[in-house]
Protein backbone atom coordinates (compact mmCIF):
# COMPACT_ATOMS: atom_id res chain seq x y z
CA UNK A 1 0.00 0.00 0.00
CA UNK A 2 1.59 3.26 -1.13
CA UNK A 3 1.28 6.56 0.75
CA UNK A 4 1.90 9.55 -1.52
CA UNK A 5 1.47 12.21 1.17
CA UNK A 6 4.24 14.80 1.40
CA UNK A 7 3.98 15.10 5.17
CA UNK A 8 4.32 12.43 7.84
CA UNK A 9 1.11 10.39 8.26
CA UNK A 10 -1.12 10.97 11.26
CA UNK A 11 -0.48 8.46 14.03
CA UNK A 12 -3.26 6.03 14.90
CA UNK A 13 -3.11 5.12 18.59
CA UNK A 14 -3.34 1.85 20.51
CA UNK A 15 -6.23 2.43 22.93
CA UNK A 16 -6.77 -1.01 24.40
CA UNK A 17 -5.39 -4.53 24.12
CA UNK A 18 -6.32 -8.08 25.07
CA UNK A 19 -4.28 -11.24 24.81
CA UNK A 20 -4.48 -15.00 25.23
CA UNK A 21 -1.33 -17.03 24.59
CA UNK A 22 0.38 -20.19 25.74
CA UNK A 23 1.82 -18.12 28.58
CA UNK A 24 -1.49 -16.90 29.96
CA UNK A 25 -5.05 -15.88 29.16
CA UNK A 26 -4.49 -12.14 29.73
CA UNK A 27 -1.91 -9.59 28.63
CA UNK A 28 -0.47 -9.24 32.15
CA UNK A 29 -0.17 -12.99 32.73
CA UNK A 30 1.62 -13.35 29.38
CA UNK A 31 4.13 -10.58 30.18
CA UNK A 32 4.72 -11.96 33.70
CA UNK A 33 5.40 -15.43 32.29
CA UNK A 34 7.88 -14.01 29.78
CA UNK A 35 9.82 -12.58 32.73
CA UNK A 36 9.91 -16.02 34.40
CA UNK A 37 10.89 -17.79 31.15
CA UNK A 38 9.88 -21.26 32.28
CA UNK A 39 7.21 -22.32 29.79
CA UNK A 40 7.54 -25.48 27.70
CA UNK A 41 5.33 -26.54 24.77
CA UNK A 42 2.82 -29.37 24.98
CA UNK A 43 3.35 -32.39 22.74
CA UNK A 44 0.16 -33.14 20.82
CA UNK A 45 -0.35 -36.70 19.55
CA UNK A 46 -1.96 -36.92 16.12
CA UNK A 47 -3.42 -40.26 15.05
CA UNK A 48 -2.97 -41.04 11.35
CA UNK A 49 -3.27 -44.20 9.28
CA UNK A 50 0.51 -44.48 9.16
CA UNK A 51 0.71 -44.22 12.96
CA UNK A 52 0.92 -41.67 15.75
CA UNK A 53 2.81 -38.43 15.25
CA UNK A 54 3.85 -36.28 18.22
CA UNK A 55 4.19 -32.55 17.51
CA UNK A 56 5.23 -29.82 19.99
CA UNK A 57 2.66 -27.04 20.24
CA UNK A 58 2.30 -24.01 22.54
CA UNK A 59 -1.37 -24.28 23.60
CA UNK A 60 -3.42 -21.63 25.41
CA UNK A 61 -3.82 -22.93 29.00
CA UNK A 62 -7.45 -23.21 29.97
CA UNK A 63 -8.26 -26.49 31.70
CA UNK A 64 -11.98 -25.69 31.94
CA UNK A 65 -12.34 -25.64 28.15
CA UNK A 66 -11.82 -28.54 25.76
CA UNK A 67 -10.24 -28.12 22.34
CA UNK A 68 -13.08 -27.14 20.06
CA UNK A 69 -15.40 -24.54 18.65
CA UNK A 70 -17.00 -23.39 21.94
CA UNK A 71 -13.52 -22.99 23.40
CA UNK A 72 -12.35 -20.64 20.66
CA UNK A 73 -15.44 -18.44 20.90
CA UNK A 74 -14.96 -18.11 24.66
CA UNK A 75 -11.29 -17.20 24.26
CA UNK A 76 -12.00 -14.61 21.55
CA UNK A 77 -14.80 -13.00 23.58
CA UNK A 78 -12.63 -12.87 26.70
CA UNK A 79 -9.78 -11.21 24.78
CA UNK A 80 -12.15 -8.62 23.28
CA UNK A 81 -13.58 -7.90 26.74
CA UNK A 82 -10.05 -7.34 28.06
CA UNK A 83 -9.29 -4.90 25.22
CA UNK A 84 -12.49 -2.99 25.93
CA UNK A 85 -11.73 -2.78 29.64
CA UNK A 86 -8.14 -1.72 28.92
CA UNK A 87 -9.43 1.06 26.65
CA UNK A 88 -12.03 2.21 29.19
CA UNK A 89 -14.84 1.38 26.78
CA UNK A 90 -18.15 -0.46 27.03
CA UNK A 91 -19.56 -3.13 24.72
CA UNK A 92 -21.88 -0.62 23.07
CA UNK A 93 -18.83 1.42 22.01
CA UNK A 94 -17.96 -1.36 19.53
CA UNK A 95 -21.16 -0.83 17.57
CA UNK A 96 -19.89 1.65 15.00
CA UNK A 97 -16.29 0.44 14.90
CA UNK A 98 -14.80 -1.53 12.04
CA UNK A 99 -13.73 -5.12 12.59
CA UNK A 100 -10.52 -6.37 10.96
CA UNK A 101 -9.58 -10.03 11.53
CA UNK A 102 -6.37 -11.79 10.46
CA UNK A 103 -5.83 -15.55 10.65
CA UNK A 104 -4.25 -18.43 8.80
CA UNK A 105 -6.54 -21.26 9.86
CA UNK A 106 -9.75 -19.52 11.04
CA UNK A 107 -12.11 -22.41 11.99
CA UNK A 108 -10.35 -25.30 10.25
CA UNK A 109 -10.38 -27.14 13.57
CA UNK A 110 -14.20 -27.16 13.50
CA UNK A 111 -14.17 -28.79 10.06
CA UNK A 112 -11.72 -31.40 11.37
CA UNK A 113 -14.02 -32.14 14.31
CA UNK A 114 -16.99 -32.55 12.00
CA UNK A 115 -15.03 -35.05 9.92
CA UNK A 116 -14.06 -37.02 13.00
CA UNK A 117 -17.53 -37.31 14.51
CA UNK A 118 -19.59 -37.78 11.35
CA UNK A 119 -19.82 -40.34 8.60
CA UNK A 120 -19.54 -37.67 5.93
CA UNK A 121 -16.94 -37.93 3.21
CA UNK A 122 -14.22 -35.34 2.65
CA UNK A 123 -16.23 -34.12 -0.35
CA UNK A 124 -19.40 -33.69 1.75
CA UNK A 125 -17.50 -31.54 4.23
CA UNK A 126 -15.73 -29.57 1.52
CA UNK A 127 -18.86 -28.47 -0.35
CA UNK A 128 -20.45 -27.29 2.92
CA UNK A 129 -17.33 -25.66 4.36
CA UNK A 130 -17.71 -22.14 5.75
CA UNK A 131 -15.87 -19.28 4.07
CA UNK A 132 -13.06 -17.19 5.52
CA UNK A 133 -15.52 -14.43 6.43
CA UNK A 134 -17.70 -16.68 8.61
CA UNK A 135 -15.64 -16.24 11.79
CA UNK A 136 -15.46 -12.45 11.38
CA UNK A 137 -19.20 -12.20 10.79
CA UNK A 138 -19.90 -14.32 13.88
CA UNK A 139 -17.68 -12.03 16.00
CA UNK A 140 -19.41 -8.94 14.59
CA UNK A 141 -22.84 -10.38 15.35
CA UNK A 142 -21.89 -11.42 18.89
CA UNK A 143 -20.56 -7.96 19.73
CA UNK A 144 -23.10 -5.91 17.79
CA UNK A 145 -20.55 -4.41 15.40
CA UNK A 146 -22.29 -2.65 12.52
CA UNK A 147 -19.23 -1.03 10.92
CA UNK A 148 -17.22 -2.55 8.07
CA UNK A 149 -15.99 -6.13 8.55
CA UNK A 150 -12.85 -7.37 6.80
CA UNK A 151 -10.98 -10.67 6.87
CA UNK A 152 -7.28 -11.13 6.01
CA UNK A 153 -5.67 -14.42 5.05
CA UNK A 154 -2.11 -13.64 3.95
CA UNK A 155 -0.27 -16.35 5.91
CA UNK A 156 1.94 -15.06 8.74
CA UNK A 157 1.33 -11.40 7.84
CA UNK A 158 -2.47 -11.73 8.16
CA UNK A 159 -3.18 -9.72 11.30
CA UNK A 160 -0.35 -7.28 10.55
CA UNK A 161 -2.17 -6.51 7.31
CA UNK A 162 -5.45 -6.30 9.20
CA UNK A 163 -3.88 -3.56 11.33
CA UNK A 164 -2.38 -1.84 8.27
CA UNK A 165 -5.79 -1.50 6.62
CA UNK A 166 -7.64 -0.71 9.85
CA UNK A 167 -5.22 2.16 10.54
CA UNK A 168 -5.81 3.55 7.04
CA UNK A 169 -9.59 3.43 7.55
CA UNK A 170 -9.24 5.34 10.84
CA UNK A 171 -6.64 7.79 9.48
CA UNK A 172 -8.83 8.66 6.48
CA UNK A 173 -11.88 9.29 8.68
CA UNK A 174 -13.95 6.43 7.24
CA UNK A 175 -14.42 5.10 10.79
CA UNK A 176 -13.69 6.57 14.23
CA UNK A 177 -12.14 3.38 15.59
CA UNK A 178 -11.44 -0.26 14.84
CA UNK A 179 -11.17 -3.58 16.59
CA UNK A 180 -8.28 -5.57 15.12
CA UNK A 181 -7.99 -9.28 15.90
CA UNK A 182 -5.30 -11.89 15.31
CA UNK A 183 -6.63 -15.42 15.77
CA UNK A 184 -4.91 -18.81 15.56
CA UNK A 185 -6.02 -22.06 17.18
CA UNK A 186 -4.62 -25.58 17.14
CA UNK A 187 -5.61 -27.81 14.25
CA UNK A 188 -4.14 -31.00 12.84
CA UNK A 189 -3.93 -29.66 9.30
CA UNK A 190 -1.47 -26.95 10.32
CA UNK A 191 0.49 -29.21 12.68
CA UNK A 192 0.91 -31.95 10.09
CA UNK A 193 1.66 -29.47 7.32
CA UNK A 194 4.60 -27.84 9.12
CA UNK A 195 5.79 -31.22 10.38
CA UNK A 196 5.82 -32.61 6.83
CA UNK A 197 7.96 -29.65 5.72
CA UNK A 198 10.45 -30.61 8.45
CA UNK A 199 10.24 -27.12 9.93
CA UNK A 200 9.41 -28.17 13.50
CA UNK A 201 12.13 -27.89 16.15
CA UNK A 202 12.42 -30.34 19.01
CA UNK A 203 15.07 -28.28 20.81
CA UNK A 204 13.24 -24.95 21.10
CA UNK A 205 13.30 -21.94 18.78
CA UNK A 206 16.63 -20.12 18.44
CA UNK A 207 16.22 -17.43 15.77
CA UNK A 208 19.45 -16.39 14.02
CA UNK A 209 21.45 -18.96 15.98
CA UNK A 210 24.02 -20.89 13.98
CA UNK A 211 22.48 -24.16 15.25
CA UNK A 212 18.83 -23.18 14.72
CA UNK A 213 16.62 -26.02 13.51
CA UNK A 214 13.13 -24.63 13.04
CA UNK A 215 10.05 -23.39 14.81
CA UNK A 216 7.41 -24.48 17.31
CA UNK A 217 3.80 -23.59 16.53
CA UNK A 218 1.57 -21.76 18.99
CA UNK A 219 -2.05 -20.86 19.62
CA UNK A 220 -2.90 -17.25 20.28
CA UNK A 221 -5.54 -14.56 20.14
CA UNK A 222 -4.84 -10.84 20.33
CA UNK A 223 -7.21 -7.87 20.21
CA UNK A 224 -6.33 -4.23 19.73
CA UNK A 225 -8.62 -1.20 19.68
CA UNK A 226 -7.25 1.71 17.66
CA UNK A 227 -8.39 5.28 17.06
CA UNK A 228 -7.07 8.83 16.71
CA UNK A 229 -7.71 9.43 20.41
CA UNK A 230 -4.32 9.88 22.08
CA UNK A 231 -3.71 7.70 25.16
CA UNK A 232 -1.34 8.56 27.98
CA UNK A 233 1.31 6.10 26.78
CA UNK A 234 1.38 7.71 23.29
CA UNK A 235 2.06 4.44 21.41
CA UNK A 236 0.56 4.09 17.96
CA UNK A 237 1.17 3.02 14.39
CA UNK A 238 2.82 5.63 12.19
CA UNK A 239 3.18 3.78 8.88
CA UNK A 240 3.20 0.36 7.27
CA UNK A 241 4.15 -1.25 3.99
CA UNK A 242 3.31 -4.48 2.21
CA UNK A 243 4.80 -6.13 -0.87
CA UNK A 244 4.54 -9.45 -2.71
CA UNK A 245 7.79 -11.37 -3.10
CA UNK A 246 7.51 -13.88 -5.95
CA UNK A 247 10.87 -15.56 -5.32
CA UNK A 248 9.37 -18.67 -3.67
CA UNK A 249 6.10 -19.86 -2.15
CA UNK A 250 7.83 -20.74 1.14
CA UNK A 251 10.64 -18.25 1.64
CA UNK A 252 11.83 -14.74 0.86
CA UNK A 253 14.65 -14.04 -1.56
CA UNK A 254 17.79 -15.09 0.38
CA UNK A 255 19.67 -12.00 -0.79
CA UNK A 256 17.34 -9.92 1.41
CA UNK A 257 16.23 -7.64 -1.42
CA UNK A 258 12.48 -8.08 -0.90
CA UNK A 259 12.77 -7.59 2.85
CA UNK A 260 14.90 -4.49 2.36
CA UNK A 261 12.27 -3.17 -0.04
CA UNK A 262 9.32 -3.51 2.33
CA UNK A 263 11.28 -2.11 5.31
CA UNK A 264 12.56 0.84 3.27
CA UNK A 265 9.04 1.55 2.02
CA UNK A 266 7.68 1.61 5.59
CA UNK A 267 10.45 4.02 6.65
CA UNK A 268 9.69 6.29 3.68
CA UNK A 269 6.00 6.35 4.49
CA UNK A 270 6.82 7.23 8.10
CA UNK A 271 9.10 10.05 6.84
CA UNK A 272 12.04 8.77 8.85
CA UNK A 273 15.40 7.14 8.08
CA UNK A 274 16.95 3.92 9.31
CA UNK A 275 18.86 5.94 11.90
CA UNK A 276 15.57 6.79 13.68
CA UNK A 277 14.74 3.13 14.47
CA UNK A 278 15.61 2.17 18.07
CA UNK A 279 14.62 -1.51 17.99
CA UNK A 280 13.62 -4.19 15.47
CA UNK A 281 11.01 -6.84 16.23
CA UNK A 282 12.24 -9.56 13.89
CA UNK A 283 9.95 -12.10 12.26
CA UNK A 284 12.56 -14.60 13.45
CA UNK A 285 11.12 -18.03 12.65
CA UNK A 286 14.43 -19.84 13.33
CA UNK A 287 14.16 -21.65 10.02
CA UNK A 288 17.39 -21.73 8.02
CA UNK A 289 16.27 -19.77 4.97
CA UNK A 290 13.92 -17.21 6.56
CA UNK A 291 16.44 -16.06 9.14
CA UNK A 292 19.07 -15.77 6.41
CA UNK A 293 16.76 -13.62 4.27
CA UNK A 294 15.75 -11.37 7.15
CA UNK A 295 19.30 -10.78 8.35
CA UNK A 296 20.42 -10.00 4.79
CA UNK A 297 17.52 -7.59 4.34
CA UNK A 298 18.31 -5.72 7.55
CA UNK A 299 21.95 -5.45 6.53
CA UNK A 300 20.85 -3.82 3.26
CA UNK A 301 18.81 -1.16 5.10
CA UNK A 302 20.84 -0.37 8.22
CA UNK A 303 24.47 0.73 8.39
CA UNK A 304 24.37 -0.57 11.97
CA UNK A 305 21.40 -2.79 12.77
CA UNK A 306 19.55 -1.69 15.95
CA UNK A 307 19.02 -4.20 18.77
CA UNK A 308 16.76 -7.07 17.70
CA UNK A 309 13.91 -8.75 19.58
CA UNK A 310 12.47 -12.15 18.70
CA UNK A 311 9.19 -13.02 20.44
CA UNK A 312 8.31 -16.40 18.89
CA UNK A 313 10.61 -18.45 21.19
CA UNK A 314 8.33 -17.45 24.09
CA UNK A 315 4.91 -17.93 22.48
CA UNK A 316 5.53 -20.22 19.55
CA UNK A 317 4.85 -19.13 16.00
CA UNK A 318 1.22 -18.01 16.09
CA UNK A 319 1.13 -17.72 12.28
CA UNK A 320 -1.62 -15.35 11.11
CA UNK A 321 -2.14 -14.01 14.63
CA UNK A 322 1.49 -13.03 15.23
CA UNK A 323 1.02 -9.55 13.73
CA UNK A 324 -1.20 -8.36 16.57
CA UNK A 325 0.09 -10.67 19.31
CA UNK A 326 3.77 -9.79 18.90
CA UNK A 327 2.94 -6.09 18.56
CA UNK A 328 1.05 -6.16 21.87
CA UNK A 329 3.89 -8.01 23.61
CA UNK A 330 6.48 -5.59 22.23
CA UNK A 331 4.80 -2.30 23.02
CA UNK A 332 3.55 -3.37 26.44
CA UNK A 333 7.03 -4.68 27.30
CA UNK A 334 8.58 -1.38 26.21
CA UNK A 335 5.99 0.47 28.25
CA UNK A 336 6.92 -1.62 31.31
CA UNK A 337 10.65 -1.24 30.53
CA UNK A 338 10.87 -5.01 30.30
CA UNK A 339 13.85 -6.47 28.41
CA UNK A 340 12.98 -9.14 25.81
CA UNK A 341 16.31 -10.93 25.70
CA UNK A 342 16.67 -14.30 23.89
CA UNK A 343 14.84 -17.07 25.69
CA UNK A 344 17.52 -19.69 25.02
CA UNK A 345 21.32 -19.37 25.01
CA UNK A 346 22.16 -18.08 21.55
CA UNK A 347 25.28 -18.01 19.44
CA UNK A 348 24.43 -15.70 16.56
CA UNK A 349 25.44 -16.97 13.15
CA UNK A 350 28.64 -15.14 12.22
CA UNK A 351 27.13 -14.17 8.85
CA UNK A 352 24.43 -12.14 10.61
CA UNK A 353 25.50 -8.71 11.85
CA UNK A 354 22.88 -8.75 14.61
CA UNK A 355 22.76 -8.10 18.33
CA UNK A 356 19.86 -8.91 20.61
CA UNK A 357 18.17 -6.61 23.09
CA UNK A 358 19.77 -6.96 26.52
CA UNK A 359 19.94 -5.21 29.89
CA UNK A 360 21.97 -2.34 28.39
CA UNK A 361 19.06 -1.26 26.19
CA UNK A 362 18.02 2.38 26.71
CA UNK A 363 14.22 2.79 26.82
CA UNK A 364 13.78 6.02 24.87
CA UNK A 365 10.97 7.63 22.91
CA UNK A 366 11.16 7.16 19.19
CA UNK A 367 10.42 4.66 16.43
CA UNK A 368 10.33 0.85 16.36
CA UNK A 369 10.19 -1.53 13.39
CA UNK A 370 8.19 -4.77 13.28
CA UNK A 371 8.66 -7.38 10.53
CA UNK A 372 6.23 -10.06 9.34
CA UNK A 373 6.94 -12.38 6.39
CA UNK A 374 4.45 -14.98 5.18
CA UNK A 375 4.31 -18.07 2.99
CA UNK A 376 3.41 -17.08 -0.54
CA UNK A 377 5.68 -14.03 -0.36
CA UNK A 378 3.40 -11.61 1.49
CA UNK A 379 5.75 -9.34 3.45
CA UNK A 380 4.69 -6.55 5.83
CA UNK A 381 6.64 -4.03 7.92
CA UNK A 382 5.11 -1.77 10.58
CA UNK A 383 6.56 1.38 12.12
CA UNK A 384 5.23 2.28 15.57
CA UNK A 385 6.20 5.13 17.83
CA UNK A 386 5.79 6.52 21.35
CA UNK A 387 7.16 9.93 20.35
Amino acid sequence: MQNTATTAPKKVYFNGVGLATALGDTTESTLNAIQKNDHQPTFVDIEKKEGKRSVPYHLIPNPSLALGASRHHQIINKVIDEALHNAGLKKEDLKTMGLFVGSTSFDIFAVEQELQRSQKTDHDILVNMSGFQTLSEAIAQTHGITGPVYTFNTACSSSANALLYAAEFVRSGKIDGALVLGVEFYNETTACGFSSLELISREGMRPFDKNRDGLVLGEGCGAMIISCEKPEHNYGIVAAANIADTYSITTCNPDGSSIAEVVSDALRQAHITHEDIHLVKAHGTASLSNDESEAAGLQRVFSTIPPVVSIKPYLGHTLGACGIIELIVLFRSLLARQVLAPRHPTEIDSDFKLRFMDSSYAFNTGYFLLNYFGFGGNNTALVISND
